[in-house]
């Protein structure tokens, strides 16, 4: 259930197309229960969205840092960013900030007309890069307005377990991405899900629950599903991850 999740990943700010702050998200994610939050703010790419560029990366970390030592909400604010996945698998931020964040949500926003193979091999290049930790929406839909780019969930799914790369299950309503009909596999293979609101507004925290919902009909239980952690051992999980 909802009550299972600890916290958060893909969430944005008014830095980028949020439509809140920092603190107030912060502080919605206290109400909701949780022990952390995520801010995944999108990239310099994305610039239709007010992208971050490596100085506002650089800042919003420095702001994340004061929050967190200030003591002043209850949960503890991770520090990410959604890095759009270039055209050529590339990530679109230098690799010495975005090996600073605590994570990274890699991300395709451009591009979609790829062909199957073309855009897998860009997805496991990114997913091939150190500091990924989540590869978001893995196939861009947009339910009832957009279909979603062709790629080889088989190959992603394997990749992810080869390169130690989480999957969202991306509970926007309007996502829903991963399909639920890929999860039992990803599961089986050793993949771990992540649910994520993509949250642009504080209401937008509870999406979670739609997540949820899904992930138990893709055969999900509390167990496969990494923000179901607390803070402590979402905390040691990053820093493990990162080094490997």
């Amino acid at each position: 259930c909802s009550a299972d999740l600890k916290g958060a990943f893909h969430n944005h700010t008014r830095a980028s197309d949020g439509k809140a702050s920092l603190e107030e998200m912060a502080e919605v994610a206290a109400v909701l229960g949780w022990e952390y939050i995520g801010i995944a703010d999108h990239s310099k790419a994305s610039f239709q969205a007010n992208g971050l560029d490596e100085a506002r990366v650089e800042e919003q970390m420095k702001q994340i840092d004061a929050l967190n030592a200030s003591g002043r909400f209850s949960v503890h604010i991770f520090k990410g960013i959604e890095c759009d996945i270039l055209k050529d698998g590339l990530l679109d931020l230098e690799d010495e900030v975005l090996a600073k964040l605590d994570y990274v949500v890699a991300s395709v926003h451009s591009s979609f007309s790829l062909s199957e193979e073309e855009m897998t091999k860009r997805l496991i290049r990114a997913m091939e890069h150190p500091s990924t930790t989540m590869l978001g929406h893995l196939t861009g839909r947009l339910l009832l307005r957009r279909e979603g780019y062709a790629v080889d969930t088989r190959r992603i799914v394997d990749a992810a377990v080869a390169n130690r790369v989480m999957i969202e299950l991306n509970a926007n309503p309007h996502r829903l991405d991963m399909d639920w009909r890929h999860w039992k596999r990803a599961r089986d293979a050793g993949v771990l899900c992540v649910i994520n609101p993509d949250a642009h507004w504080t209401d937008g925290l509870k999406d979670v629950r739609y997540g949820v919902e899904i992930a138990r009909k893709g055969w999900l239980g509390p167990e496969d599903v990494v923000n179901t952690k607390g803070l402590e051992a979402m905390q040691k999980l990053l820093a493990e991850w990162k080094t490997g």
